[in-house]
């Protein structure tokens, strides 16, 4: 009823499920409903992506933290779209300054940009992203200020070869529309008189407008710094793929070939900027070094071919190395204050021959899968189990078991990794060694055919075929086609894309063997991993409805099966039963204090000091665990928000304009009179502040004199450790100003400190356990004052004596 009605998102607890309609739904989307959403509440309005990137936002803004939103799903399920209407919400809530406009345009160009040379057609997707990205938005005081593109594993293969049904890459297509472009490369209109097409009646697709796309795709390369020369560069290596594709072997004997149809060869050549004999001798002959003596040998027909395809997929791969190089450039930012990172990335997918690839890319998901589970099922069950609170168990699948068949030592990747050092290796004996090696319940060999493996992943059993595995896993572009791209090459962009490759380089460098796709993969997965633990986390799981790709069509038990292995129905049961709120004590005091009325005094006890906030905002139906709280309804800690933003609020207009706010609560330190004082403390990012309750300027440090920071978490205080030049004569040694800050959680401090490490303050914040006992004797701030010049800066300071505590030099 919900999806014949139009209503396509929904909420467990704070994960939004989004069921793609394939079609467009008026009155869903645009300008007039982002604003609904501005400053809402989750359920002060109807379950959508922009709520998820509303939260995410507004979570940023008020705990200064690093934040990211996951979207996942099987392929074909609406990632890519769902990840647009995300960042177009995220970049409508900035200013509208010019500069600020300028930057959020060239975040939002990248995704046509991207979408063109890492999208293609497949049989379960007419946009799929054949790669996968994490965007960082990066923030100063909430406006987006640049970002960062992360990319993984671009399925190179389809440059060569699609399944039936399938494209190549978008801007394949795309720039056979141009005429005058088609002219410039020599490329007919005609799909079909190209070899890496594979299938020419898939071009056409109902869902997509190349001619339109072209147009968006050259608009964007301009916002990203991808001037016309670049571009003309870069469909010049294009164009030169797409002759390369038509080159065709004769045999010449057993083990030799040439290589016919000149007019493609001159074609391929002149694009690439090589000359026609080098090409053709590339392709037909390998250099082998053999001790220190290098040998040319010939190719016959088979490796002839398999060299073409190597330097098209290679030369592919590099240009869209380059480009996200480029974007990178043009939308990075040395300093910022937080960040939001989109991550759209590959979906679980079976297809028809599923190879290395799609082994890499349902890995992936496999991943994804055990971080979800970690947050909502497993991780939060074990926190109630350790916490002490009451609990029954909830089974679910726990998917552990196939990431760790694929990555452990002696896994899928390491051994196929093995297979792919020996030079002798063949497919048949990676197969062999499979089936030897590994004892797996969720691993068997195929029955199909004699080259095929089975993996039970947590979304289906998928059939592997081993053809082609160790050489996508592995370079296999020959070092002869490597040295005429850096040597020979007259294109200025294909010259610049293989000269870090090993073969041209000199020495030690020269003979070092490239990483493995298995081994370099494992690593990026494995540090995407580690960025998504490290921010806090935003879910949206996406759903396929149907299998025609139409709109209208809900196919149920599709459905169900999609719920089932996203573990939806146990992530129902636990968010039911479960608590919606849970943060350790510590942490609690740090963010929530502000909230109470007054200056409350320092609590050094976390858990009492969680209590007596509770008390204050009268907060019901929680449970205090052993280290954090519970808090069963939602309202209680949105409430708790609302309050704590108004003060951080509050604190920012006290700010000059050409400050931001990136910490503010309330203290007890000196006012202008040096006596101890309830005054609010606000950290901007030119420096330390000290604002009376009534917002008057009792003290300022600027950043460049704060030498480094000490903190007492127990004790509850912070000293800014900072020098300014003597003023009573030009002679007198600098004074170190020493000033002491109470009633301030450890997590405090190191949350702004890390913050201002991302603007590019290296401040030094260093734990002590001494008590800064003097810093309230008034006797000795008097007897300070006369040590020093009373006109410096208007501030007091304390030469260091010998029997001061080294804390203690504070005033």
């Amino acid at each position: 009823k919900r999806h014949g009605a139009d209503e396509i998102y929904t909420y467990i607890g704070e994960v939004l499920i989004a069921v793609n309609p394939y079609k467009s739904i008026s009155g869903l989307y645009g300008s007039s409903v982002m604003k609904k959403y501005v400053g809402k509440k989750a359920y002060q309005n109807n379950p959508h992506a922009y709520a998820i990137a509303e939260n995410a936002y507004r979570s940023m803004q008020l705990s200064t933290s690093n934040e990211c939103i996951v979207i996942t799903g099987e392929s074909g399920s609406g990632k890519t779209e769902t990840s647009k209407f995300v960042m177009n919400y995220i970049a409508a809530l900035s200013s509208k300054s010019k500069k600020v406009q300028k930057v959020k345009e060239q975040l939002l160009e990248t995704n046509p940009l991207l979408e063109a040379f890492g999208n293609a057609k497949t049989r379960r997707n007419d946009n799929s992203s054949r790669f996968g990205k994490y965007f960082q938005i990066l923030f100063m005081y909430g406006d987006p200020a640049g970002g960062k593109i992360s990319q993984y594993l671009l399925e190179k293969n389809r440059v060569t070869f699609q399944q039936e049904g399938e494209r190549n890459f978008h801007v394949f297509y795309q720039m056979l529309t141009d005429g005058s472009l088609r002219s410039q490369l020599g490329l007919s209109k005609s799909h079909a008189d190209y070899r890496y097409f594979s299938d020419p009646g898939a071009a056409k697709v109902r869902t997509l407008d190349d001619s339109s796309d072209f147009s968006a795709t050259t608009r964007a390369m301009e916002w990203v710094g991808i001037n016309g020369q670049d571009q003309s560069a870069i469909f010049g290596v294009l164009g030169g793929i797409l002759h390369l594709g038509n080159i065709d072997f004769e045999a010449q004997g057993r083990d030799k070939s040439v290589a016919v149809n000149d007019q493609a060869i001159r074609a391929a050549a002149d694009l690439l900027g090589v000359q026609e004999s080098d090409l053709a001798m590339a392709l037909t002959h390998r250099t082998v070094k053999s001790g220190i003596e290098s040998v040319r040998t010939s190719l016959n027909v088979e490796k002839a071919a398999f060299a073409r395809d190597s330097l098209a997929k290679s030369l592919y791969g590099k240009v869209f190395e380059w480009i996200v190089h480029r974007a990178n450039e043009t939308i990075h930012c040395e300093q910022y204050t937080t960040s939001i990172g989109v991550l759209d990335i590959y979906g679980f997918e079976i297809l028809g021959i599923n190879g290395f690839e799609q082994l890499c890319i349902n890995h992936t998901n496999e991943r994804l899968h055990q971080l979800f589970i970690e947050l909502t099922l497993r991780g939060e069950q074990e926190e109630y189990r350790k916490e002490g609170i009451r609990w029954t168990k909830v089974d679910f699948f726990d998917n552990l078991p196939i990431c760790s068949l694929i990555e452990k030592r002696g896994g899928l990747y390491s051994l196929i990794d093995e297979e792919s050092i020996f030079p002798q290796a063949t497919d048949e004996t990676l197969i062999k060694k499979l089936g030897n090696n590994i004892r797996d319940r969720h691993f068997r060999m195929g029955t199909q055919g004699p080259m095929q493996f089975v993996v039970k992943h947590y979304a289906g059993e998928v059939t592997y075929d081993t053809n082609g595995m160790l050489d996508s896993n592995k370079d296999t572009l020959f070092s002869d086609l490597v040295m005429m791209m850096v040597f020979g090459s007259r294109n200025p962009l294909a010259k610049i894309l293989f000269q870090d490759h090993p073969a041209a380089q000199t020495g030690n460098k020269a003979n070092k063997r490239p990483p493995t796709t298995a081994s370099q993969y494992k690593k990026q997965v494995n540090d995407l991993m580690d960025t998504l633990k490290k921010a806090s986390q935003h879910y949206i799981r996406c759903i396929k409805p149907n299998d025609q790709k139409r709109g209208g069509i809900f196919q149920e038990e599709l459905c169900r099966e999609q719920v089932r292995y996203l573990g939806l129905q146990e992530n129902v049961t636990v968010r039911r039963a479960g608590y919606a709120f849970r943060m350790e004590f510590e942490e609690f005091c740090s963010k929530y204090k502000n909230v109470q009325k007054g200056h409350p005094e320092w609590e050094p006890n976390a858990k009492k000091g969680t209590e007596r906030i509770l008390k204050s905002v009268g907060a019901r139906d929680y449970e205090m665990g052993k280290t954090k709280l519970f808090i069963k309804d939602a309202k209680t800690i949105l409430g708790m928000e609302d309050d704590r933003k108004r003060f951080l609020d509050e604190a920012a207009q006290n700010l000059p304009e050409d400050d931001g706010l990136i910490f503010a609560d309330k203290v007890v330190a000196f006012n202008k009179r040096y006596a101890r004082s309830q005054v609010v403390m606000v950290v901007g990012g030119k420096g330390f502040y000290w604002y009376s309750t009534g917002g008057e300027l009792e003290h300022f440090f600027p950043m460049e004199r704060i030498e480094f920071l000490s903190y007492n978490p127990d004790a509850g205080w912070m000293c800014v450790h900072a020098t300014y030049p003597g003023r009573k004569e030009e002679e007198d040694p600098p004074v170190q100003l020493n000033w002491l800050s109470e009633n301030i959680y450890g997590a405090e401090v190191e949350n702004f400190v890390e913050v201002l490490g991302n603007l590019g303050y290296d401040l030094q914040a260093s734990k002590s356990s001494s008590i800064p006992s003097d810093a309230q004797d008034p006797q000795l701030y008097k007897e300070n004052l006369k040590l020093v010049n009373r006109q410096a800066l208007g501030l007091p300071a304390l030469r260091n004596r010998p029997e001061a505590p080294a804390c203690c030099t504070i005033q």
